[in-house]
């Protein structure tokens, strides 16, 4: 059975210059959404310089995606931001510490995510593809990343960028 990322009930637009990504850890089955109001609950900042209208589709919690053997719920990401040509996978995370643990869940959570949107979809139309992990709690990761991001690249067709500033161009 295909896999309709593009499900009207888990989207909405915008076009402001600045948003946020917000997922609320309550209740557990709330879905990530688009805040323009509160920059106290974003976790990931929107920089829309062009204000482009774009469309956030929240995955988790709303788009189903299931184990290869059905016994539950998939990993996935929060959601992806579409416009124009552009495809944008985003997973948030609010965590603290010196471990980058965070940063490989939610590489895992992408990378599935990513896998299931070629199989139903395909990525042919995007020129350009992004992951982002936004991390709040940590919004510059100082460690390098570079061989993960590489590898990620080579792997999915995707840029991975640890920040939690995704700039819309």
């Amino acid at each position: 059975m295909k896999i309709n990322f593009f499900d009207k009930k888990c989207q909405s637009q915008t076009p402001r210059h600045k948003f946020g990504i917000c997922d609320p850890p309550f209740p557990p089955e709330t879905t990530a959404y688009l805040d323009t109001e509160n920059p106290r609950d974003w976790i990931a900042i929107v920089e829309n310089s062009q204000e482009i209208e774009v469309t956030f589709t929240a995955i988790d919690k709303c788009i189903e995606i299931r184990k290869v053997d059905g016994s539950g719920m998939d990993k996935r990401c929060d959601g992806m931001l579409t416009y124009a040509n552009c495809l944008i996978f985003v997973e948030l995370k609010e965590r603290k510490g010196k471990n980058s643990g965070w940063v490989g869940d939610g590489e895992e959570q992408l990378r599935n995510t990513i896998r299931v949107f070629i199989e139903n979809h395909g990525i042919e139309d995007y020129s350009s593809r992004k992951a982002y992990i936004a991390n709040n709690k940590k919004p510059t990761f100082q460690t390098s990343q570079t061989e993960r991001m590489e590898k990620f690249r080579q792997e999915t067709g995707f840029r991975l960028i640890i920040q939690n500033i995704i700039k819309i161009d």
